[in-house]
């Protein structure tokens, strides 16, 4: 039986960082439309004709596995004590996708913790707090064990800025798994 507890674990494990790398623009770039049917599908570019194994996809260069990524405001999120970073992005938002004002950068943050979720959740609020986030209202928890919001409303030289953040966390049994998320002025 502890072996099956094991392998949940690491299938947890192995799933929220796919999750984190998937939401932070991991893919190989041959990815079909959606319409397409299993028979239209072309084979994918790195298979072996023989059925072979295929090549890893490449991942975004605005992710990183274990450490912050570049552009990633390390200094806006310390490491929570106790916490294992398991992934990050961070993107620069388009000029197009956005009112003028100053450059902002998508980021993602995924920690895993020991500790119980709502010590992960105050963990981030008082990191946040500290840099000049209020909290406000989340949206619905879709299923996570706790889930809160963050925002900062600063003025600059082209007008307000706003930048917000979401903190969800999620009970794996032994451990907590925790994303943070979303828009903040480019550092």
């Amino acid at each position: 039986m502890p072996h099956l507890v094991t392998v949940r674990r690491t299938a947890a494990l192995a799933a929220a960082v796919g999750l984190a790398l998937a939401t932070a623009g991991c893919g190989s770039g041959t990815e079909q439309p959606a319409s397409a049917s299993a028979g239209e599908r072309a084979p994918e570019a790195g298979a072996v004709a023989s059925g072979g194994p295929t090549e890893l996809p490449t991942f975004d260069p605005s992710s990183a596995v274990a450490t912050y990524a570049d552009g990633f405001p390390a200094d806006l999120f310390p490491m929570p004590e106790g916490a294992t970073l398991l992934a990050s992005s961070a993107r620069p938002v388009t000029a197009g996708a956005r009112a003028a004002g100053p450059p902002m950068t998508q980021v993602t943050l995924n920690l895993s913790s020991q500790l119980p979720a709502k010590k992960v959740v105050e963990q981030a609020r008082k990191i946040l707090l500290d840099q000049g986030f209020r909290q406000i209202s989340a949206p619905e928890s879709s299923g996570l064990t706790a889930q809160t919001a963050f925002l900062r409303i600063t003025r600059a030289k082209s007008g307000e800025v706003q930048e917000s953040l979401v903190v969800g966390v999620l009970d794996d049994g032994d451990r907590r798994l925790a994303s943070i998320s979303g828009t903040v002025r480019t550092p």
